[in-house]
């Protein structure tokens, strides 16, 4: 590769997305600095050992209906495919929360709570719903009398509540198994994590609090023979939630851009918020790999180059990104069997198509993704089943190795 044009990457936020982007720009070799709100960041990525020692692949994944009856499974072997391996970690700083942005002629000018002032080229909010990035914009566009297009927090729908829920393991669930419950106007997922522990997520069409709504399902059967207060009652960790549902119509402004749930967020049933964070953060890699290694240009990016860029980034995303929250609204939806024909094809014609179907919506979805150009498959990823099955039916998964 060409060498880089200097740069440095200011990252707001150290979930996934701001990880997954710390690790890109440590790979290609642009200099960035990642500032975390809070005084702790758990080790999110880099754990794919240390996973694959405790939990083994998914064995059994299948679908019940509102008594827990199986409609259908499958016991294929479902390999974890892993994300990244460790990365330097001494450009992280805790603490350290955004209090305000201001564009410089040459770069962008962060100043955090405690007083610490930082300077890059430009700002990546990858710092979730609550957005400190994506407020410096709303409040630079507000004093600059722009479009309405850049104040859309009112315009932020959430139809759904979820209930995310961690039990011991429980006598009588499947090993190493993921299932999907149908019911009226709910549905529930529970999973097999380390081999003492069992995830449950009960997303519902409700506002209220979590006890409320646990007594609401309490009798419900999650399995043929066992009842949701099983596992609430057995429960080390439960967390209610609303899930939002939104793509912003603009995610940047001057040297500022957003990024994951900052700049959109789906409901959980597919499981596309982080890994569609993690696509948004390989778009931004490339496109930044390529201005910066264009031998025409040297120094520093220009404001113009930067917007430009960003430009870019948001219009191969925007459109992919929609489709996905469209998709999972439409998933939860079905699961919870909102009217009478989406029951029918819940409980009679969908579980007939399984797993077939499930394989061929995993494939449309994933050989749309975005690549990190500079970096091949991992050896994780290409031993897995899901590499594998994208070349026996001739389709080119498209791989992201942060």
């Amino acid at each position: 590769m060409s060498p880089l044009r200097p740069c440095k990457v200011i990252i707001s936020g150290g979930g996934v997305a701001g990880l997954a982007l710390a690790v890109a720009l440590d790979k290609i070799g642009v200099d960035y600095q990642l500032l975390e709100a809070y005084p702790d960041i758990a080790p999110k990525l880099g754990f794919y050992e240390e996973l694959k020692s405790i939990c083994p692949p998914l064995s059994n994944f299948g679908f019940r209906g509102p008594n827990g009856e199986l409609l259908s499974s499958s016991d294929n072997n479902w390999d974890p495919v892993s994300l990244c391996k460790d990365s330097d970690k001494s450009k992280v700083l805790t603490g350290k929360r955004i209090k305000s942005i201001e564009n410089t002629e040459d770069g962008a000018l962060v100043t955090t709570t405690d007083g610490s002032v930082f300077f890059g080229d430009m700002v990546i909010g990858t710092d979730g719903v609550h957005s400190s990035v994506r407020k410096a914009i709303v409040r630079h566009a507000k004093e600059r009398g722009l479009g309405p297009e850049y104040t859309e927090e009112d315009k932020v729908s959430s139809d759904f509540a979820c209930i995310y829920g961690v039990s011991p393991k429980l006598e009588g669930l499947p090993e190493n198994c993921l299932e999907f419950r149908f019911n009226r106007g709910s549905s529930t997922l529970i999973g097999n994590g380390p081999p003492d522990r069992t995830f449950y997520e009960i997303p519902q069409l409700s506002e209220d609090d979590l006890e409320k709504v646990v007594k609401e399902h309490w009798d419900e059967y999650v399995t043929s023979d066992m009842q949701l207060s099983k596992f609430y009652e057995t429960r080390t960790e439960a967390l209610y939630t609303s899930m939002h549902e939104f793509v912003f119509s603009k995610w940047h402004l001057d040297r500022m851009l957003i990024l994951g749930d900052a700049a959109h967020q789906m409901t959980s049933i597919l499981a596309q918020g982080g890994a569609q964070a993690v696509e948004s953060i390989a778009c931004f890699a490339n496109a930044l790999t390529r201005v910066l290694s264009n031998k025409s240009k040297t120094g520093r990016l220009s404001a113009r180059e930067i917007q430009e860029m960003f430009e870019q980034i948001q219009g191969v995303r925007h459109s992919r990104v929609k489709s996905m929250v469209e998709s999972s609204n439409k998933r939860q939806l079905r699961d919870a069997m909102v009217t009478p024909e989406l029951e029918d094809l819940t409980l009679n014609k969908f579980p007939k198509l399984v797993p077939g179907i499930i394989l061929e919506r995993w494939d449309e979805t994933f050989k749309s993704a975005v690549l990190l150009d500079m970096i091949p498959v991992p050896e994780a990823l290409n031993a897995s089943w899901l590499y594998r099955q994208s070349h026996e039916t001739e389709t080119n998964i498209l791989r992201s190795s942060l």
